[in-house]
């Protein structure tokens, strides 16, 4: 969905600003650039938070300290949305680079539409209940508005490794996970 969204997005803008010299495109996207990495903020907020939200709740409730009603209380809600926030400032800024100039040099135009293609989205799945994953749809975006250059545009090599990276990470995961189970239950 971000990819053909970051596409049809991309072009549409282009198509809209076409008269525009690349200085006053820079310049009014630039601006335009700050609303769509808002809104792509809320839109990470919405999605991920509410994974890690739900799974602390459910170990709450399954301990009983929760009473005897399911219920989220606020404490996780701001607690979650601030560990995102310092997750994202702590290392965010390396994968805004490799994802802003590594997998296709992106000027604001493109930054802007890459954004705004991810936040609806991620907002969409949101509201739809859907767990979707914000770098996969930042980085489908990003490639989309790298093709409307042109197809050598994109590093597919670059972007070929972060599918890797995505599909290995599961049962990497869940090797370690069975490895520290084992470990843990030796010893406990």
């Amino acid at each position: 969905m971000g990819l053909v969204l970051g596409l049809a997005i991309m072009i549409l803008v282009l198509n809209i600003n076409y008269r525009s010299t690349v200085a006053r495109s820079n310049k009014i996207f630039r601006k335009l650039q700050l609303i769509s990495a808002a809104v792509y903020s809320l839109g990470h907020g919405m999605n991920d938070a509410q994974k890690t939200m739900g799974i602390i709740a459910i170990i709450l409730y399954n301990r009983g300290l929760l009473g005897p009603t399911f219920y989220i209380p606020f404490w996780i809600v701001i607690l979650c949305h601030a560990v995102i926030a310092m997750g994202t400032m702590a290392g965010g800024w390396r994968i805004v680079k490799t994802m802003g100039t590594k997998i296709t040099k992106l000027r604001p135009i493109g930054g802007f539409c890459a954004e705004t293609a991810a936040a609806i989205t991620i907002i969409g799945a949101s509201f739809a209940g859907i767990p979707v994953s914000t770098t996969h749809t930042i980085t489908g975006a990003i490639v989309g508005v790298g093709t409307t250059k042109r197809i050598t545009a994109v590093r597919w090599g670059v972007a070929g490794t972060i599918v890797w990276a995505w599909i290995l990470t599961i049962p990497i995961s869940a090797l370690i996970s069975a490895a520290i189970y084992v470990v843990l239950k030796i010893f406990l």
